[in-house]
């Protein structure tokens, strides 16, 4: 080969590596082309699409504000206006809400496994703000049965797997893994394409998820993963022989050996879970005969736990 061939070879590939650089910034910047200032307007504006903007770029942008630290962008402005413009305007085209259903699927497992690391915040985030889609295909339909049926496993194991299950910060706001993955499934038990089956899968889910916990939910995480429990009471197709069985299984058994603050903590999330079932199923003003049969099933089952 000649020299000037291979210099043409090499122009040829630092041209190529440039223009993918090229694209790797456009995408990049995507996701930061505004600064806060202008957010703050729109909320300010009460989430009137700003004038002359196309949607889906700014829709893109949100969604990467779900794992910033940074309490403002990712609750108030982040998830705020997601919530709007997807649920309650509705201006959110389906193409994009199944972009979003793949993105914020595939982040309930980006550091999962991990504790105290910022990561909880996209995880936990995207947890919450897959409950908008999950409402939304309640209200009106869009959601195709596979797709339900991935993201209720995907909602599933992240319930299961994600270990960090801090509250609160200060200085970075919240974080609520637990609460946040309580009201996605509060929205998916709602969902015509849950199973008769599914019922006992969820609610299995949610004792485990208590009963693994080794330290005491103390910011509303009960109330939460009652209300997903509520949704199941409520069902036309309600399975009352499955919840009884469930029920059931807050009792616990006997010759575990001595207690430790582990089990002593799990033990005291699995009774603050059964006090709150029994309570959102006593408050809930529905006329459905559900709601009392398990209502009653509930208190047997605080008799013996309490």
């Amino acid at each position: 080969m000649s020299a000037l061939s291979r210099r043409r070879r090499v122009g040829a590939a630092a041209a190529a590596c440039m223009a993918v650089l090229a694209i790797a910034t456009a995408v990049a910047s995507q996701r930061a082309a505004h600064d806060k200032a202008f957010w703050q307007r729109t909320v300010q504006n009460k989430y009137a699409l700003p004038a002359g903007e196309p949607l889906p770029p700014l829709v893109r942008e949100l969604s990467g504000y779900l794992g910033s630290p940074d309490p403002e962008l990712r609750d108030d402005i982040g998830y705020s206006t997601l919530v709007a413009w997807i649920y309650r305007q509705k201006v959110v085209p389906v193409e994009v809400r199944r972009e979003l259903l793949s993105e914020w699927t595939a982040n309930l497992r980006t550091g999962i496994g991990t504790r105290g690391a910022d990561t909880v915040f996209l995880r936990s985030f995207s947890a919450l703000a897959l409950g908008i889609l999950a409402a939304l295909d309640n209200d009106a339909s869009w959601l195709e049965p596979a797709e339900f049926n991935g993201l209720l496993t995907a909602a599933l194991a992240y319930l299961r797997d994600e270990v960090d299950v801090r509250g609160f910060d200060p200085a970075k706001g919240w974080m609520h893994s637990t609460a946040h993955t309580a009201d996605l499934l509060k929205f998916l038990a709602r969902s015509r394409h849950l199973e008769p089956g599914q019922q006992a899968v969820v609610l299995d889910a949610v004792l485990d998820k208590v009963s693994r916990t080794e330290a005491v939910f103390t910011h509303g995480e009960d109330e939460r993963l009652a209300r997903a429990v509520l949704s199941i009471a409520a069902r036309p197709d309600f399975d009352e022989a499955a919840f009884g069985r469930w029920a059931a299984k807050f009792v616990p058994l006997g010759g575990r050996g001595a207690p430790t603050p582990a089990s002593l903590a799990t033990t005291q999330n699995r009774k603050n879970l059964a006090v709150a079932v029994y309570s959102v199923l006593s408050t809930d003003a529905r006329d459905l005969p559900s709601i009392p049969a398990a209502r009653a099933m509930m208190l047997a089952t605080l008799k013996k736990v309490m």
